[in-house]
């Protein structure tokens, strides 16, 4: 994958991550902190988890393909890099109370469901654009056969 490619999913990965945490953010702050009053720096956080979800683009995916076995071990891989930064970040930030056990779990799993939620919608995206690239080429196919003469299948 060129870096041109990999720089474009970075990006559209990024916006679907940015989405979806700032929806985990606040589920998880009215199950856990609802009383709490934040600042806008607050706004900041999406963005930096975003950014940390989209360093498996450049690092864990390769140029050719690859068998589904290795490409479900891939996304394992990379949830679990994800995971580890979060929860990392995580328990180093004083604002985020870690010593509540629900608290971590809340954010284990919720790092879990974005991340599948954003392999779905990537997916969803990608058949879509299969889809009309096939119709184009079937079209262009009918088309470059109707001025040759030749029977199309």
């Amino acid at each position: 994958m060129k870096i041109k490619e990999k720089l474009g999913e970075a990006f559209r990965l990024y916006f679907i991550l940015v989405t979806l945490i700032s929806v985990l953010l606040m589920i998880l702050g009215l199950a856990f902190d609802s009383d709490r009053v934040l600042g806008y720096s607050v706004f900041l956080s999406p963005l930096i988890y975003a950014a940390i979800g989209v360093i498996p683009v450049f690092f864990f995916k390769k140029e050719k393909e690859i068998s589904m076995k290795k490409l479900i071990c891939q996304n394992v891989f990379s949830l679990l890099f994800i995971e580890a930064i979060i929860l990392i970040l995580a328990f180093n930030a004083k604002s985020i109370p870690t010593e509540r056990k629900g608290v971590v779990i809340g954010i284990a799993v919720g790092i879990a469901v974005v991340y599948i939620l954003t392999l779905i919608v990537e997916y969803i995206f990608e058949l879509t654009q299969s889809k009309k690239l096939n119709e184009d080429l079937i079209n262009y196919q009918n088309r470059n056969a109707s001025i040759t003469g030749a029977k199309t299948e």
